[in-house]
């Protein structure tokens, strides 16, 4: 998977554009941002992206909190059952409620195993989640 301007969901508010102007200021100024590409943790983005500092990728705080943003929305996955409800939102394009609602349901019922059992969760879009399945983890 490759990350396209524009593809991923959640892309339309000026601060979602904002997010990838600044992503492909940053991380365009060494490589081509096609060149971002795969699916990957929250943690593993981290430390990717700490390894391209180390490197020479130049940015405040505040720029390199929206290159992750790009990266949630567009090229994380995410473990159902160990992520807080912000990650799964950002993740899986869900709202901050869908989210939470998984999080509930893990605390209450236990782990999540598989698809089916997360798309039995009132209130959750099983078309987006479908779409998205290779982006959850269990």
């Amino acid at each position: 998977m490759v990350l396209a301007a524009g593809s991923a969901a959640g892309e339309n508010t000026a601060e979602d554009r904002a997010d990838r102007a600044t992503f492909e200021a940053i991380c365009g100024s060494c490589h081509a941002t096609s060149l971002v590409e795969g699916l990957r943790t929250e943690a593993e983005w981290r430390d990717e992206v700490a390894q391209m500092v180390k490197i020479g990728a130049r940015g405040t705080d505040a720029q390199f909190q929206r290159v992750f943003r790009v990266l949630a929305r567009t090229l994380s996955k995410v473990n159902v059952n160990t992520a807080t409800s912000g990650e799964i939102a950002a993740a899986l394009d869900l709202s901050d409620g869908a989210a939470e609602a998984i999080v509930k349901r893990r605390v209450e019922k236990g782990k999540l195993q598989k698809l089916d059992e997360l798309l039995q969760i009132p209130g959750l879009d099983a078309h987006k989640l479908e779409q998205r399945k290779e982006r959850i983890l269990f």
